[in-house]
């Protein structure tokens, strides 16, 4: 019975052998140590004395754990550290876009240093968005083991409310939108649409680019930045701001706004109503018009089964069925609508695009080559990667009428893909108020302790052995647009005033006349 007394340090070196050492847990340690008293001191009273010490040593450890930010806290520092290292080993984008790791390293280093000070995930979820906002790549992003990080972060990243946000429109001037429907707004005659010249006495777009939201936001294409920039000024300031706007007159006025909450919830609408595609399912199908029907894809997923076997046998089948069974009841206009598609399947991507293209044979991509020696791709003496395989699809043709692509910043990854494959269709018009989001290649990562970093790290090539989609140092993608649709006065008030898809209603009246 003696040698039982050895049991609880046996367990401390197996804990401590697994898990490492815990300040925290220190008292736990120590009582269990002092349990070997019972095994040298055959005497009743000593064993009695130490075991109430143990037990309460080990009962101080527990509200020590509780009340100690840093118990069992991952090291940020060190996460930030293996997370770029991985990066610089296989993001197959680096040489393409010129990010430079290591300065980016140590400009950021800081702010995990003292993320991990403070024990602080909100904190770790910021330094590394705004770390992977500076490869300007859709697919470059960190997911924390706890999402609820990502909403507490951007809530206090977004900064104050004042009843607002903002727009620049394709002119380049600055108007306000989402405005607050109160007395104090009318009385000032801001509305949806007023001018607004300045924030705090400051050019708005520099107050914009200084905010933590911005800093924060991944944008792949310059143009899409330039489009949403206006948007972060709005948020930034302390419990009140100053503006100058132009009333209906053209009479420039000030107004102080004071703070009536937190920015996010009317940011995050304002995105809603500006990007919002057709008001339907993912995969199914809405009549918009008497000639036009819109069929809306979310995302590049159909069902488990398929993502399994990518064998979209069952969707094309489908498809065909709704679209024959939509010409026989007399419509002529297809609306493929991929707003905010965030992406998905690649195979997916081959099979819409091909029940949809003119008969014959299409380009779909080229792969990088791979190198099994070195375990990556291959590159040529000037640091090119040397093209692989090419693939190509047979069009099937299975709409006997114009195509629109609907895109916008949000449609990213596959939905990118499709795009650039659709987009050369003599059948298909890509529309919409900015380019898909730039970012076309593979994804992959590393599952780090305080959350999961992933990035582009398989290689898609187009024909001529150039990087497929992605934008490099000019910061423009190779995707196209047809047909940019001003983002205007007129698309405010449809917008913010009636509710309506400004995007969608100008489709109709291109394809009309």
């Amino acid at each position: 019975w003696r040698a039982l007394y050895f049991v609880p340090a046996g367990s401390v070196m197996l804990f401590l052998g697994a898990q490492g050492f815990e300040v925290s847990m220190l008292g736990a340690y120590l009582g269990a140590l002092l349990m070997l008293a019972g095994f040298i001191k055959d005497n009743v009273k000593v064993r009695k004395y130490t075991c109430v010490g143990a037990f309460v040593l080990a009962l101080v450890t527990i509200p020590v754990c509780m009340l100690n930010k840093g118990y069992r806290s991952v090291d940020y520092v060190q996460d930030f550290k293996d997370g770029v290292e991985c990066m610089k080993e296989h993001y197959i984008l680096t040489e393409h876009k010129g990010v430079d790791f290591d300065a980016l390293y140590e400009k950021y280093l800081p702010m995990f240093e003292e993320a991990n000070k403070e024990h602080n995930p909100v904190d770790n979820f910021i330094a590394w968005a705004c770390f992977c906002a500076e490869t300007h790549d859709g697919h470059n992003y960190f997911m924390p083991k706890n999402e609820d990080v990502i909403e507490e972060a951007y809530k206090k990243a977004c900064g104050n409310d004042y009843g607002l946000s903002l727009m620049m429109l394709a002119d380049g001037t600055i108007v306000a939108v989402n405005v607050e429907d109160n007395d104090f707004f009318k009385a000032a005659g801001i509305q949806n649409g007023t001018i607004v010249t300045s924030w705090d006495g400051r050019d708005i777009l520099e107050v914009a680019r200084e905010s933590l939201i911005f800093k924060m936001s991944t944008y792949a294409d310059k143009d899409n930045e330039a489009f949403e920039l206006a948007l972060y000024a709005a948020g930034t300031g302390g419990d009140s701001v100053k503006i100058t706007y132009l009333d209906d007159a053209g009479v420039e006025k000030e107004l102080e706004l004071p703070k009536i909450g937190d920015y996010y919830d009317r940011v995050k609408e304002t995105r809603e109503i500006i990007h919002r595609g057709v008001e339907t399912g993912h995969m199914m199908w809405a009549e918009v018009s008497e000639e036009a029907v819109a069929f809306r894809i979310k995302i590049m997923m159909f069902d488990s089964e398929s993502a399994k076997t990518e064998d979209f046998t069952a969707m094309k089948e489908e498809i065909r069925a709704k679209a024959e069974e939509y010409q026989a009841a007399g419509k002529t206009h297809l609306i493929l609508d991929l707003r905010d598609n965030g992406g998905g399947s690649g195979q997916m991507v081959k099979a819409i695009a091909s029940l949809f293209a003119l008969p014959g044979e299409y380009y779909y991509c080229t792969d990088g080559l791979w190198d099994d020696k070195i375990g990556g791709y291959a590159k040529d003496e000037a640091g090119n990667y040397i093209p692989g395989k090419d693939h190509y699809f047979q069009g099937e043709n299975i709409w006997n009428g114009p195509i629109t692509l609907l895109v916008n910043q949000n449609s990213a990854s596959a939905s990118d893909h499709l795009t650039k494959v659709m987009q050369g269709m003599e059948n298909v018009t890509v529309m919409g108020f900015t380019e898909p989001n730039g970012s076309g290649q593979g994804v992959n990562g590393i599952e780090l302790k305080s959350g999961g970093l992933s990035f582009s790290s398989s290689l898609m090539l187009d024909k001529d052995g150039s990087i497929y989609v992605d934008s490099g140092t000019d910061r423009e993608s190779s995707n196209e647009i047809d047909v940019v649709i001003p983002f205007d006065k007129e698309a405010v008030r449809v917008l913010f005033d009636e509710g309506g898809d400004y995007v969608l209603q100008k489709c109709l009246e291109y394809y009309r006349e």
